[in-house]
C-alpha cells in the first residue's frame, strides 16, 4: 500500500508540474457495481486542464475535528470516519489532522499513516458482510484545499444496490437509511 501511495504522490507531481495540467484526479474503482469491468480493485489518474466542480466546491472543506461517534480509525495524526447525512450508503471520509493540500507536500510518516489507515478500512469495509465491498475511492488534492480521501460504496444491503432517486438528482437532497452512528460502530468493531 505504500508503494502506491508513493507512486500516486510521483504520478500526480510529475503530471501536476505540466503547464497543460491544473488539477490531477487519482481514483480507484472496485466491482461491477461501480462499474468497474474487473472485479479487482484498479486505479486510474486523470490530469484535467481545469479543476472540475465538484473539487473546487470542496475548497473550504475541512475535516471534522471531532466526528464523535461517527470516527472509525485513527492513525499517526489521521483519521477516517463516516460524514453527518452522506449520499452513499456507505462513506467514509479519510483526512490528516494537520493541514497537506496534496500527496506530493506529505513526508514519510504522512504517505506511511495514509497507507496504513487505508489498509485498515478497507479491510474493515471487506468485513461488514463478509465479501469483497464495491466501492469508488478518490483522492482531493487542491493547492487551496485539505487533503482528503472518499470511499463510498452504493451497497445498502449485502449485494442491494441503493438507485438515487429523481427526487434526490433535482434537488441534490440525498435521502440516506444508513444511519453514520451505526455504520461507524459496526466498523470500529470490525
Amino acid at each position: 500500500a505504500r508503494k502506491v501511495v508513493d507512486l500516486w504522490a510521483d504520478r500526480t507531481a510529475a503530471l501536476g508540474a505540466r503547464d497543460d495540467v491544473r488539477y490531477v484526479l487519482v481514483f480507484e474503482n472496485r466491482g461491477a457495481d461501480v462499474g468497474a469491468t474487473i472485479s479487482h480493485p484498479h486505479g486510474q489518474i486523470y490530469a484535467y486542464d481545469h479543476v472540475p466542480e465538484r473539487q473546487e466546491q470542496r475548497v473550504p472543506w475541512r475535516p471534522d475535528p471531532d466526528p464523535g461517534e461517527r470516527l472509525v480509525a485513527e492513525r499517526d495524526g489521521w483519521a477516517a470516519w463516516v460524514p453527518y447525512a452522506p449520499m452513499f450508503p456507505i462513506s467514509i471520509e479519510l483526512a490528516p489532522r494537520r493541514h497537506l493540500v496534496d500527496l506530493p507536500a506529505m513526508g514519510d510518516t504522512d504517505r506511511a499513516a495514509l497507507a496504513g489507515l487505508l489498509v485498515d478500512v478497507l479491510g474493515r469495509l471487506d468485513r461488514l458482510w463478509g465479501r469483497p465491498l464495491p466501492y469508488m475511492l478518490w483522492l482531493n488534492q487542491h493547492p487551496d484545499g485539505w487533503f482528503n480521501v472518499e470511499i463510498v460504496s452504493p451497497w445498502r444491503q449485502p449485494g442491494v444496490m441503493r438507485f438515487i432517486a429523481a427526487a434526490e438528482v433535482a434537488s441534490t437532497e440525498y435521502f440516506n437509511e444508513v444511519v453514520p452512528e451505526d455504520l461507524a460502530a459496526t466498523l470500529r468493531d470490525l
